[in-house]
């Protein structure tokens, strides 16, 4: 045992030296989520090989930063900057703050080991720490985090008041940061970021395209609210709609194409004058990708400054709202190149649209100073998965938009929903000693099914009912519950 014992003791500090915690600018996208917020950053990364074939410079997208003065900054970079130059030797990696001044991470430390992290004023500096190396959660997923805690010296080596004293990184073996700040703003800016997605090697979040956007399947359900002002002098309508999933194709060898069918209801409230109007249709789109990739705004980064012609506009991405889905916000051309640099003009149209995972344009807002148009995702359900509120009842000729959902509606249920071939009826807390009909409509409202219900739990054949979205009404005395379901 006192062998064993020794021979690990020997192999431990083997194995802490093989540690290389070097893997920061790999190829792809990474993804770190601000603390406090939704928010999301992004750094993706091109890299060269220097004369001599040891030291590399990793070259990030260009972005565009507010700043104190009038223009905006187009040459700073991405949230680990527009450049990193890493010494091959020594493994040491050199960022670059908005002050030109480098941030240095020495990514082979060992326990103990100190260095200059970046300049602070004349005289003092930060120095890092490496606090510790062990097991940590990134992601999710267990793997050696160095730890490395910051202090503000002085030269001669006294602590410093500083907000950044205790502050600290973190480096994965793995992932590269998995905790880290704003390189382009270190110094001046202590928030934390976190690390929520990387494409190599793959770990949480991951970039997403036009045909994940619009991902639907039949029985998914979104409530939409918005307003139209200024259509007419003096004019505001205020409007609620629901649209149900009831009908998908697709085609194209890579699946490259898809048409919806929706069932849609709206109600709209004009004032002056209370003119209340009520529409039930059905509404079909298309969305060819192949053909939407040619527009990439979907796919710029978080800051990204991408310019056309004159104009430039602004790109986030969010995480958390929607279940934690991730969404894409654009600010169509809100920078303008005036007096050679770019603002952002008085006066011009504000048009922002936000795209979410499976979700579509999920807010979309317009003002051309004469006009506002506004809508905004509340509620939907996506299989078992819901978010948000509803604002009513399903669309059906029965059931207008401003219903309430009848606190009956709960006691009575279909097992599975969707279903294929056959399915459940469960009814809880209902008389059952009276004349109960359970009725289907499809989706136009055509009754295609009614049979007696003399039992709280029976079951139904789908009768050869295509596929899709069908309504149902328990009546008794009075309507008991009615609701909907999906045949796949």
């Amino acid at each position: 045992m006192k062998k064993l014992i020794f021979i690990l003791l020997f192999i431990t500090p083997i194995l802490l030296q093989a540690q290389d915690y070097t893997n920061i600018c790999t190829t792809g996208t990474t993804f770190f989520k601000k603390s406090t917020t939704n928010m999301v950053k992004a750094y993706k990364t091109t890299s060269y090989t220097l004369p001599g074939g040891t030291d590399t410079i990793f070259a990030s997208f260009a972005t565009i930063r507010d700043t104190a003065a009038s223009c905006f900054d187009t040459t700073k970079g991405s949230i680990l900057g527009r450049k990193i130059y890493r010494v091959g030797a020594t493994k040491t990696f050199f960022f670059f703050n908005k002050k030109k001044d480098t941030v240095r991470v020495e990514a082979k430390a060992q326990v103990g080991y100190t260095w200059k992290f970046v300049n602070l004023t004349a005289g003092t500096f930060l120095q890092a720490n490496v606090i510790s190396m062990a097991p940590d959660t990134v992601v999710g997923i267990l793997d050696n985090v160095m730890l490395v805690q910051l202090t503000a010296k002085r030269t001669d080596g006294t602590t410093v008041s500083n907000p950044w004293n205790g502050k600290f990184f973190k480096l994965s073996e793995h992932y590269g940061f998995s905790r880290i700040f704003d390189m382009v703003n270190v110094p001046f800016d202590t928030t934390y970021y976190t690390l929520v997605g990387k494409s190599t090697p793959v770990i949480g979040i991951q970039d997403f395209t036009w045909k994940d956007v619009y991902s639907y399947n039949i029985g998914d359900v979104f409530d939409f609210t918005g307003y139209d002002n200024g259509l007419a002098p003096g004019q505001t309508s205020n409007w609620k709609e629901i649209k149900t999933v009831f009908a998908k194709t697709t085609w194209g060898t890579a699946i490259d194409s898809v048409q919806y069918k929706f069932d849609r209801c709206r109600s709209t409230i004009t004032n002056p004058g209370n003119n209340h109007v009520y529409i039930h249709d059905t509404i079909i789109v298309k969305y060819n990708f192949k053909t939407m990739a040619h527009d990439s705004s979907i796919m710029r980064f978080p800051d990204q400054f991408y310019r056309e012609n004159i104009y430039a506009s602004q790109f986030d991405r969010y995480q958390k709202a929607f279940n934690n889905r991730q969404s894409k916000k654009i600010g169509q051309d809100k920078y303008r190149y005036i007096n050679t640099c770019f603002v952002v003009p008085t006066g011009s149209v504000i048009l922002n649209e936000n795209y979410s995972e499976g979700l579509g344009l999920s807010t979309y807002f317009r003002d051309d100073q004469t006009v506002q148009n506004y809508y905004n995702l509340v509620y939907y359900k996506k299989g078992t998965e819901i978010w948000g509120t509803a604002i009513g009842t399903q669309c059906s000729p029965l059931l207008d938009v401003q219903e309430q959902p009848s606190a009956n509606a709960q006691l009575v249920r279909i097992v599975p929903n969707p279903m294929k071939n056959s399915a459940e009826l469960v009814i809880e807390g209902v008389n059952m000693n009276q004349d109960l009909q359970f009725v289907i409509y499809n989706i136009v409202g055509r009754e295609v099914y009614r049979t007696r219900v003399t039992s709280s739990h029976m079951s139904f054949d789908r009768n050869n009912l295509n596929p899709g979205l069908y309504l149902y009404l328990l009546t008794g005395k009075e309507n008991i519950a009615k609701g909907k379901f999906v045949i796949e």
